[in-house]
């Protein structure tokens, strides 16, 4: 260690090991979410803790409408189905026509299936499709 800084090595399939102290220090343990920020200006990246281990993350990708009020629609289906939105971001596709919303959300807590929250936001019109990806558990 140099100051406050470990120096690993990247492997074979590039990973790399978080030193204890840096795991410790951020309640890093195993099965732990955790994301890696790309900063290109800086020429590095940084790692943050994103969620615990008994989290259930999915990630959801949603076209809708590209009006007023379209996106809080969706999420309203999403916050009564008790999913714990995380991280989003959206977009425009075609002004006035489409719009694209992708949220990382953790349904640990939803006691509701994910194929009836599927159902659901499509029966709410609050979307035009619908994808949706579960994390590795592993």
């Amino acid at each position: 260690m140099v100051h406050d800084h470990d120096i690993v090595r990247v492997d074979s399939k590039g990973r790399i090991t978080i030193p204890l102290r840096v795991r410790e220090e951020l309640g890093i343990q195993s099965g732990t979410y955790v994301t890696v920020k790309l900063e290109r200006e800086e020429n590095r990246a940084s790692i943050s803790l994103f969620a615990g281990p008994d989290a259930h993350l999915v990630e959801l990708h949603l076209k809708i409408p590209d009006r007023p009020g379209a996106l809080a629609r969706a999420a309203k289906v999403l916050g009564d189905a008790n999913l714990d939105l995380m991280m989003s971001s959206s977009r425009t596709i075609k002004k006035g026509d489409l719009a694209e919303w992708i949220v990382v959300a953790d349904a640990s807590q939803s006691g509701v299936p994910l194929e009836d929250v599927k159902k659901k936001i499509l029966e709410s019109r609050a979307v035009i499709a619908l994808e949706v990806k579960e994390f590795a558990t592993e």
